[in-house]
Order: C-alpha cells, then structure tokens, then sequence
C-alpha cells in the first residue's frame, strides 16, 4: 500500500451513507480501494472510491462512472458484481463484490496451479468472456493481475475500466489507438487497429502460456518491443511436458484473428475436448476421477456447448509433481515496439496525480482512446459520443497551465516503469511535445519549454542509440522520428534516422 491511500484516508471525508469503512485494500491510478460494510446488507465489498484531485475533472468521474456502469450490465459467475455506484459530498465511489483469496499473478508467482487448476481457469474466463462479448463489451486488458479468486476458488475477471462497446457506432478502438498491457496485448492491439472478442481470447491465450510456463511468452528489455514480438514473432512452444496444449495456446494466439478461436464458448469447449482426445489429458481426468476429483458436467442448454458446464475439476484436486508448470525458455527475437507511443491514455496508471507546483497540483489530462484528440470517443454503455477538446479550448492562452500539464507528461512519460514513453509526443491533443510547441509559438524565448523538448529529445535519442546497437533498426528509426517530432532541428536524431534507414534498405554504413 502506496502513501496515496493513507491520504486519501486523512484528507477526506469517505463517510459515505451506508457504508463502514473497514480498511485500505488496494489502489488504482483513479482510486483507491476500501475493505467495507455495506451496512443495509451486512455483508462487505470492495469499495473504490476515486482520488479527490481528480474528482473534479469531468473526464475523470465519467471514466469512472463509466467502468461501473458497464461492469453492472455483466452480471456473470466468472464477471466481478458491482452492487451501486454513486457520489457523496463531492466523492465518487463504486461498491462491488469483495474478493478475496488474491489474483493469479499471485499464484503463478508461487508456482501453485495445477493442471487442472489451469484448464479451470481457461474454461471459466473463456466463459466470462463469451457473456462480455455477448453483451457487446471487449474487455481489453486481460491479464493475471486482473483475474481474481473467490473463496470457493472461482476464477473471476475484474477491472473493465477500459472496456468498450463493440457496435456499429463505435468500434471497440479508433485508429491509432491501443490500450492494454504489452505482456498481453493481441497483434490487432499493437497494431494500433480495432479489436473486438477475439482479442481478449488471444490475450487469454498469454496468460495460459504464463500459467503453463511460469513466463509471459515475449519477453525483452523494453515494452516497445515486447508489444511488437506480438506482431512478428511465432507462437512460441511449449516445453515438451505440455506438448499437449500446444494446440490450444496456437488456437489462442493466432496471429491473424480469423484463424483463432472465435468465441469464449468455442475455447471452451476445445479445453474440454482436448482434456478427452489427448492422452495426457484423458489420463490426468482418469487419476481425479478415481479420486473423485474431476467435475465435467454433460452438456446442458445455452449460447456454446460449454455455456453452462461445471469447471473441470475440483479445486483441491492435485497432480503428481512431474506436472507440475516447469519454467519455459524464453523467445527473444528481433521485434519493433510502437505501442507505449500509440496507445490511447485510458488505462489507470495514467490518472494519476503526478506533480505538485508553484500553481497548484497537475493531473494527466485524459485523452480520447484515439490517437487523434479530434476524433469522436464513444462512451461505452450510454451512446453517448465525447468529443475531446482542443489544446486552444483546454487551455485558451493560459501559458502557465500549458507549461504544468506539459511537464505532468513528460515527467511520467519520462520516469514511470509502467507507462514508458506515454504522452510525450502523442496522441495528437494530449502530449507534452504539443504543449511545448505551443507555449514556443506564444513565447519563443521560453526557456522551461525549451528544455522539456530537449528532454523528450534525449529520451528518444537513449532509446534509438540502444535500438540500432541491437540492429532492431525499424525500433531505432521510429524512436529517432519520435524524438523529431520534439526537436525537429536535432542532428544527432537526424544522424540516427538516416543510419537506420540506410541499415533497413541494406546500403552500408557510411555510404
């Protein structure tokens, strides 16, 4: 527990009608998380309630009200339950079902999931996500951290604050943006272009890769890469005691989203086939059932003929050692990452507040999820459509403002671990760059801007130097054009640019 929900405690009355708040049980970048007592029904809940500086930005609340609305249109066993959502003396809060028995990050980190375990959770989130999907919501960010664990031992799917409505009015992402976890995200999201179901069922497909493996299936010394090995590396392979399930991790993780799964109840009705066809599998039920162990239900009616089964095994079921998940070799090959640079700033860790100045406290500013700050953004849920202001309407001429906000970006697009390179020159409307050039048309002479585009500038050039030292010259040059976009007149950008260039169209160095 960071300091941010302690001063959340001390600095604000979170007496909210109703409730009794029992203690701090996590935060978010929008909120923090409360163990309470939902007094009318004596039971308790997570309740979140949203940090005070960004209560008053209306981007804020309505991304907030907004992940409680859709989650109370997803009342599913394997879909966390929000019970009420409201506001209190000026507090945003959201009360939704407390679980409790930790996520699978946590169990993958202690190596505890069995076989079964595993194929349990694939069925039950590919079940969750069937419901989702059904009801037009692509959730986005599907993850280990975001799959949580109910007493009873039931996988259960949280955090759809960035979710969106698949309709014909507003595709799940707009062009030139994405929004997810690189770990995880489907070749469509790296890509920048829409997704629907499908790309939830491909990042569902990573996390068994990691529950199988004890490692995501792409890993490099930055997320630029990480997100674009998803792009143009193979399906990796599983080591040899999972043979098995290979063909359900390459069904999971086709890269072309026609040739995967093509819906959560198909997934999981292969689990349930590959458990019966394969002999490793067929075997492993066997020695449960003996024990009275395995749970597989005959097919009952519903959407897929595994809308309504059981889980596939008992949660106290366990395997012999030798099944237990060995630790996979890691696929490290060439890849170009674009995605910390294009993806759209709805994700939590944005809404963050990231500094303090002499004029007061400076919060990220929420873009639209597209990478044009012009562009409608449709609200999930209400079809409503928000269309994102421009710096002149944000800002009018208050240079002061633009100078707070600019160095609010580049700070965290600068430092932070988690959203590397983030709204440092895009997406249009809502990066540091942009407000930097636009105090320079103002005041040419001012030097704060000045200095934060040369600090963008030296970011990219670190990240390019590194890029073309490793011959990922595609990375290289689009770090270099990045750090352009900053500071148009650099030489030594320029000098990277044309050197990777060259690299790329083969021609020798110095020639």
């Amino acid at each position: 527990m960071s300091s941010s929900s302690t001063v959340l405690l001390q600095s604000v009355d979170i007496a909210i009608p109703g409730y009794k708040i029992l203690r701090p049980i996590g935060e978010g970048g929008m909120a923090s998380v409360f163990l309470a007592m939902q007094e009318s029904l004596d039971r308790e809940v997570a309740l979140k309630v949203m940090a005070p500086a960004l209560a008053a930005n209306s981007e804020f609340t309505e991304r907030f009200l907004k992940e409680g609305r859709i989650t109370a249109k997803l009342q599913h066993q394997n879909l966390v339950t929000v019970y009420d959502i409201g506001t209190h003396a000026g507090v945003y809060y959201l009360a939704a079902e407390y679980i409790p028995d930790g996520t699978l990050k946590e169990r993958i980190a202690e190596g505890v999931l069995s076989i079964g375990e595993i194929l349990d959770i694939m069925v039950e989130m590919a079940r969750g996500l069937d419901f989702a999907h059904q009801k037009g919501f692509v959730h986005r960010d599907v993850k280990p951290g975001n799959i949580l664990f109910r007493k009873d031992g039931t996988a259960v799917l949280a955090d759809f604050g960035i979710a969106k409505a698949m309709d014909s009015s507003s595709s799940s992402t707009v062009a030139g943006a994405s929004i997810g976890t690189p770990d995880y995200m489907s070749p469509e999201q790296a890509r920048a272009e829409a997704v629907d179901g499908r790309s939830d069922l491909y990042s569902l497909g990573t996390v068994l890769y990691e529950m199988l493996t004890g490692s995501p299936p792409y890993q490099a010394a930055d997320p630029f890469t990480v997100a674009l090995m998803h792009v143009t590396q193979p399906v990796p392979t599983l080591p040899p005691e999972y043979a098995w399930l290979q063909p359900l991790v390459n069904r999971t993780m086709a890269k072309n989203p026609a040739e995967r799964v093509q819906t959560g109840a198909l997934l999981a009705e292969e689990v349930h086939q590959l458990l019966t066809s394969a002999p490793e599998g067929a075997a492993a039920l066997g020695k449960m059932a003996s024990k009275g162990q395995a749970r597989i239900s005959a097919t009952q009616s519903g959407r897929g003929a595994t809308a309504q089964r059981t889980r596939v095994v008992n949660r106290d079921a366990k395997l012999p050692g030798w099944l237990w998940p060995a630790v996979g070799a890691v696929v490290v090959l060439l890849g170009v990452g674009i995605w910390y640079l294009t993806r759209g700033p709805s994700q939590p860790p944005l809404a963050q507040v990231l500094t303090s100045s002499p004029a007061g406290t400076v919060t990220m500013r929420p873009s639209s999820s597209s990478a044009n700050a012009s562009t409608a953004d449709s609200t999930a849920g209400d079809g409503n459509i928000t269309v994102p202001q421009t710096i002149e309407q944000q800002y009018g001429g208050d240079v002061q403002q633009m100078l707070d906000q600019a160095d609010a970006y580049r700070k965290h697009g600068i430092t932070s671990e988690a959203d590397l390179g983030r709204n440092l020159v895009m997406p249009e409307g809502a990066n540091a760059a942009e407000l930097y050039h636009k105090v320079l048309s103002l005041q040419p002479d001012n030097q704060r801007a000045k200095q934060g585009l040369q600090d963008i500038a030296a970011f990219f050039v670190s990240f390019a130097q590194t890029a073309c030292a490793k011959q990922l010259y595609e990375f290289c040059k689009l770090n270099a054009e990045n750090g352009l976009k900053a500071d148009p007149d650099n030489i030594k950008l320029k000098a990277i640019e044309k050197a990777a260039d060259e690299a790329m169209r083969g021609i020798p160095s110095g020639n």
